[in-house]
């Protein structure tokens, strides 16, 4: 009877730490996403008060806030650093093609006349928003496979050994 017990006890510890990672993964996602639309949001207010009021960049830095932003570094590397330094060194979970996009936007910021600025961010806006298109369509199908595969494995792992 103790060694029923037992292994119920052991059963459920692994199914629970299985559901466990899988929604840790889910959750991951979910904050690369909300990221990626937070880096937009602040592209795109760039573009407009560059192009509307030619506000000069630090005064830009110092007036944009954004919780998601603020909570990886990178609101606090923009204003002390500058964009380059943001784009480089914030812990963003942005994959080689989104980090290549932002480096190249961080490294043209700035330099130019303000058609060119705007240009540069449109440009890095549709990049930004492609990325953002395949990320979402992606990431339905793999909180479903989170949901599931972790649980399955479990669950298989617990047949072969009881």
């Amino acid at each position: 009877m103790h060694e029923i017990l037992l292994r119920c006890a052991g059963a459920a510890i692994l199914l629970t730490a299985a559901a466990g990672w899988g929604y840790s993964e889910i959750r991951e996602e979910r904050k690369r996403v909300r990221e990626l639309e937070a880096l937009l949001a602040l592209i795109r207010y760039l573009r407009e008060h560059i192009e509307r009021f030619g506000t000069p960049l630090s005064e830009l830095y110092a007036a944009y806030d954004d919780p998601v932003l603020a909570q990886t570094g990178f609101l606090t590397l923009l204003r002390t650093e500058g964009m380059t330094a943001a784009a480089d060194e914030a812990e963003l979970r942005l994959s080689e093609g989104e980090r290549g996009i932002l480096s190249d936007f961080a490294g043209r910021l700035g330099r130019g006349f303000r058609e060119e600025q705007t240009a540069l961010c449109r440009y890095a806006e549709d990049g930004l928003s492609d990325a953002l298109g395949k990320l979402r369509s992606q990431t339905a199908g793999r909180e479903r496979l989170w949901r599931a595969l972790p649980v399955l494995a479990a669950l298989s792992l617990l047949l072969m050994l009881y």
